[in-house]
């Protein structure tokens, strides 16, 4: 990465700016903590667990645990020799299925809640790195061979201000 410092935070797994502020958006503290605590007991990780899939039970853990949401890159042929930027990552359910392939992904959230519950559904994916910016400062040396904007785009006002 070049332009911006990005310090590793060892207690989130997230890399992140000194200066970063989170983007006003959220599930709800009380959703977003109920999701890092699930992810925390569980040991079945992958995006197609059995353990995540009995743990849905509304609409935010549908969206963040279910299997399904993969379809959407399936068509994809994603290998471990390919660069991955995932702009929007929210809690990594589509980030988790990405770092199975075997690529190297990079994946941005704006909200530091959000990546540290993304670093965690990949707490054994070496291969992918989360880190806590705004998708419009972000920087990053070298290139990427594909880039995804999954379900972002409507709140870009969060992100791009003043435009």
């Amino acid at each position: 990465m070049n332009d911006r410092t990005y310090i590793f935070d060892s207690e989130l797994r997230i890399w992140r700016t000194p200066t970063h502020d989170s983007i006003a958006y959220s599930d709800g503290d009380e959703v977003e903590r109920r999701l890092l605590s699930i992810l925390k007991q569980t040991r079945d990780l992958s995006s197609t667990s059995d353990e995540l899939r009995k743990q849905i039970v509304d609409w935010p853990t549908e969206y963040h645990f279910s299997p399904t949401r993969a379809n959407l890159l399936r068509p994809f042929r994603i290998d471990k020799s390919q660069r991955i930027l995932e702009l929007g990552c929210g809690c990594g359910n589509l980030t988790r299925y990405l770092g199975e392939s075997g690529a190297h992904v990079t994946a941005v959230e704006g909200s530091v809640v959000r990546a540290s519950i993304a670093a965690e559904r990949c707490r054994d994916l070496a291969n992918v790195m989360i880190v806590a910016d705004s998708i419009e400062l972000f920087t990053s040396a070298g290139g990427f061979d594909m880039v995804t904007l999954i379900g972002v785009l409507e709140y870009a006002p969060l992100f791009f201000r003043g435009r």
